[in-house]
C-alpha cells in the first residue's frame, strides 16, 4: 500500500473484494469493528488482535508549551 493512508472506505472495499458482502454490509461490518474497537479502548479496556497487535490508552507526560 505504500505510504497512502487506509481509510474505512478502503477497508470495506477490502471486505468486498475478499469475502463478497454487498458493499453496504461492508460498510456495517467496518464500522461496527472499528467502533467496538474505540468503545473498549474509551472504557479503558485493552484491545489485543491476535496475529495483528494490541491497542491501549497510555498516559503521557504533559508537553512543555513554547
Amino acid at each position: 500500500m505504500g505510504n497512502k493512508t487506509l481509510t474505512r472506505a478502503d477497508l470495506a472495499e477490502a471486505v468486498v473484494k475478499k469475502i463478497g458482502l454487498p458493499r453496504n454490509e461492508s460498510q456495517e461490518l467496518v464500522e461496527l469493528v472499528l467502533g467496538t474497537i474505540s468503545t473498549c479502548l474509551a472504557e479503558g479496556e485493552p484491545v489485543k488482535l491476535s496475529s495483528f497487535g494490541s491497542f491501549g490508552i497510555r498516559a503521557k507526560g504533559q508537553r512543555i508549551g513554547r
